[in-house]
C-alpha cells in the first residue's frame, strides 16, 4: 500500500542571531505520515536557484535534505552535536550543529540550533516551519 501525499501550504520564518529581520518562506508542498513522523517536501527559492527540500521527522530526529544548487543532508537531534557537509556552487564545507531545541507537534516544527561551518561560528539559528493541508485543514 502507497502513502498518499497531502497538499500543504509550507510558512517557514528563519531568525538568525547577526541578523534584525527574520527570514521568510512561503511554498506550496507535499505533506506524507509516517508510522513514527512525516515528510515534508517544498521547494525553496533562493538567489542561486530553486532548491527542492525534505524535511524527514522521525521520532527525536530531524533530517534536512536540500538537493540542487545547495546540496546537504543534515540531522537536527535535541542536545546533540551533528555533523554533514554543504556543498553549493563554490565550494563544500563541514557544517556542524549542537540542536538546543526541537519540537514538533500541531502542524508545526521548530528547531533551534548552534552552527559552526568549517569549525568557524557561524550563528545561532532559529527555524519555525509550519503548514496548513490544503483548503486550510490544520494538522
Amino acid at each position: 500500500m502507497a502513502i498518499e501525499p497531502r497538499r500543504v501550504r509550507v510558512r517557514q520564518t528563519t531568525k538568525v542571531s547577526e541578523v534584525d529581520e527574520p527570514i521568510e518562506l512561503h511554498a506550496d508542498g507535499l505533506y506524507y505520515e509516517l508510522k513514527t513522523g512525516f515528510v515534508l517536501m517544498f521547494d525553496q527559492e533562493r538567489e542561486d536557484g530553486i532548491v527542492p527540500t525534505t524535511l524527514k521527522y522521525t521520532t527525536g530526529r530531524l533530517a534536512l535534505i536540500c538537493k540542487g544548487p545547495i546540496e546537504m543532508n543534515h540531522s537536527f537531534i535535541e542536545g546533540r552535536l551533528t555533523q554533514s557537509l554543504y556543498k553549493n556552487p563554490y565550494m563544500s564545507m563541514t557544517m556542524a550543529t549542537t540542536t538546543v531545541r526541537l519540537d514538533v507537534r500541531d502542524g508545526r516544527c521548530r528547531f533551534h540550533y548552534e552552527l559552526a561551518m568549517n569549525d568557524d561560528l557561524a550563528g545561532d539559528y532559529e527555524v519555525d516551519v509550519a503548514w496548513t493541508f490544503e483548503g486550510g485543514e490544520t494538522t
